[in-house]
């Protein structure tokens, strides 16, 4: 009688008991994968930001650095010697728009260079890989003696900021006076009297990434704007 009062004592779980401490484990663990989940997309998000913000500040500096050295060395620091479609001077800016700006400068002591920003929409990429455009270019030649500004080649290769959102509200390049008064750019502007009239140059850069921000249910997009004086204008 003792043996079997003690074989009744040891009873162990029952498989509802068995079912209800796995679904509750269950439902533990999935919450804590989710919050892991959630965690890594939000470091994508967020490292995805900053590899945006970096691209656009190093564009944004190389185009201000530009812009500094545009017109250097001038036509008059030569007295007249050397004409402006001599490789020994540079005209600075001689062409922008909204999209697009040309300008000649020694930038970076190797010579007059001919510089060219400009927006490519991606249409008739030619490939290989994914299309990375829109996107906002710069290109840089030497400046060829004897050649008009408006005459010199385009360079074939490009530094960009690629995934560039066009924004129709706010155009990428925008031109002020002395004053700080915006220049029309609604058409490109070549002729010299308006050229001079430009003493500042603004660019507004917006890019978007590939991965969306679950959080806010959004794209993913970083804006930055820089401004750079015309020194030698």
């Amino acid at each position: 009688m003792s043996i079997n009062r003690k074989q009744e004592g040891k009873r162990g779980f029952t498989l509802i008991e068995l079912m209800m401490v796995v679904f509750l484990l269950s439902i533990v663990v999935g919450a804590v994968f989710a919050q892991i989940e959630r965690a890594q997309v939000r470091y994508r998000v967020e490292d995805q930001k900053v590899d945006l913000t970096q691209q656009e500040r190093e564009f944004i500096d190389q185009f201000t650095r530009d812009l500094h050295q545009a017109g250097y060395p001038s036509v008059s620091m030569f007295g007249g010697q050397y004409g402006t479609s001599s490789s020994q001077t540079a005209v600075g800016v001689w062409s922008i728009s909204a999209t697009e700006l040309h300008m000649e400068g020694n930038v970076d002591g190797s010579g007059v260079q001919s510089i060219v920003y400009s927006y490519f929409d991606g249409a008739g990429w030619p490939g290989p890989g994914a299309n990375p455009c829109p996107c906002l270019r710069r290109s840089a030649i030497a400046k060829v003696d004897g050649v008009a500004p408006s005459a010199q080649a385009v360079g074939t290769a490009f530094t960009q900021v690629q995934n560039v959102v066009p924004i129709v509200s706010q155009p990428i390049f925008a031109a002020f006076d002395a004053t700080g008064s915006p220049i029309d750019l609604t058409a490109t502007i070549t002729d010299a009297p308006t050229l001079a009239k430009i003493k500042s140059v603004q660019i507004t850069v917006t890019t978007q990434g590939l991965i969306k921000d679950s959080d806010a249910h959004k794209d993913v997009q970083v804006s930055m704007t820089g401004m750079a004086r015309l020194v030698n204008n």
